[in-house]
């Protein structure tokens, strides 16, 4: 019987294994962090290159205002039309006031242009991130839908063999053996070893009495170790 015990012992190690790998595909199959994280720094970016685009435009716009102003100014100013000296100090006076105004605007285009530069760099390489992203989840979702599948067949034709070996223990050998896999970290039956001529528990390395090793020998009772309570089991 106990050889069946420590064979429930390793379908249930099995159906750890297996419970925590499945566990794993199923986490992997719902996250999708990283993707909306990738997707959520595109438009981000987007949004900004938009605004940026927007900005450069408006600061050009002021540039070839200024410019017309400038040309207008120039073309009063030297055209020959105004001969009033205080009329022409006005217009070269207009005239340096609009030079200024142009190179504070062109100074301000200048930096709206690099910064909607970057900006289109920094689109690309998140959509191009995404996009590698997308396409490895792509991929990668097929072989874990696969993988989820196996793992679920596998587990349930443990169940089945499980269900076949329990009706054998009686409830107390079964309660006995549950409290401890749930309490020894799933290792409930320890094997008996020897070592240097004297018998062991395998589990937490301790040696038995020679009246237990005698009554996993003859199965008379279940036998527990003194030292960490695992059921013992002889070969």
């Amino acid at each position: 019987m106990l050889r069946e015990l420590y064979t429930l012992q390793e379908l249930d190690w099995l159906r750890i294994e297996k419970q925590q790998a499945l566990g794993e595909v199923r986490a992997e199959l719902a996250d999708n962090s990283s993707l909306s994280r990738a997707r959520l720094r595109l438009g981000r970016l987007e949004a900004q290159h938009i605004h940026q685009s927007a900005l450069r435009r408006d600061a050009q716009l002021v540039v070839e205002q200024l410019e017309a102003r400038e040309q207008s100014v120039e073309s009063r100013l030297y055209g020959g039309g105004v001969t009033n000296p205080r009329e022409l100090e006005a217009f070269q006076e207009q005239q340096q006031i609009l030079l200024r105004q142009k190179a504070e605007a062109e100074d301000v285009l200048l930096e709206h242009m690099v910064a909607t530069e970057e900006l289109q760099d920094a689109v690309a390489g998140a959509r191009e991130s995404a996009t590698t992203l997308e396409e490895g989840r792509r991929q990668r979702l097929p072989i874990l839908h696969e993988q989820e599948q196996n793992l679920s067949a596998e587990l349930e034709e443990l169940e089945r063999r499980r269900s076949i070996l329990v009706p054998q223990f009686s409830p107390q050998m079964l309660s006995t053996y549950e409290t401890l896999l749930a309490s020894r970290g799933g290792h409930a039956v320890s094997k008996v070893e020897s070592v240097r001529g004297r018998d062991i528990c395998g589990a937490c390395r301790v040696a038995l009495p020679i009246s237990d090793t005698q009554r996993v020998r003859s199965a008379e009772s279940l036998v527990q170790c003194n030292n960490c309570r695992r059921i013992l089991y002889m070969e």
